[in-house]
């Protein structure tokens, strides 16, 4: 099964989901689980922002080697399962293919509040502190996400 988390620009958000997902995985593996992370309107090659790496780094990964890239069809034709961020991303992850409608869903929706059509936003200000917040809401949802895989 292939995972793959959307964001915006995948410097933020989807890269944090990627990596905090494969941390877990290398304490307690899954067979035949991958992982990946994309953006709708990233610009390939781009560095994680400074603020996810310093919060990936405080939880216990490392985003330092992350470079973005862009949804293409044929990224989006390779996952089973699609977790975006924010309502608008999965349209435009939609817009690629409307057949994904049955692996696109929002990462929120795994909360542990079971709030429907939950969105994690970006980070105010892509600080540190609020990028941590933001963080936290990721991590309560991949725990939650990996509960059922």
């Amino acid at each position: 099964m292939r995972v793959l988390f959307i964001c915006t620009a995948n410097v933020c958000r989807s890269p944090l989901a990627e990596g905090y997902l494969k941390h877990l995985l290398k304490k307690n593996p899954i067979s035949g689980l991958d992982v990946a992370s994309a953006g709708v309107m990233a610009l390939s090659g781009s560095p994680a922002f400074d603020c996810a790496i310093e919060v990936a780094d405080l939880s216990g990964f490392d985003l330092s080697s992350h470079r973005a890239r862009r949804l293409t069809p044929s990224i989006g034709a390779e996952a089973d399962l699609i977790l975006c961020m924010e309502t608008w991303q999965a349209t435009q992850v939609l817009d690629n293919d409307p057949n994904w409608i049955g692996k696109t869903r929002l990462l929120g929706n795994y909360h542990s509040s079971r709030r429907r059509l939950f969105q994690i936003p970006d980070p105010q200000d892509f600080t540190v502190p609020y990028t941590l917040e933001v963080f936290h809401l990721i991590q309560d949802s991949v725990n939650e996400l990996l509960k059922q895989l």
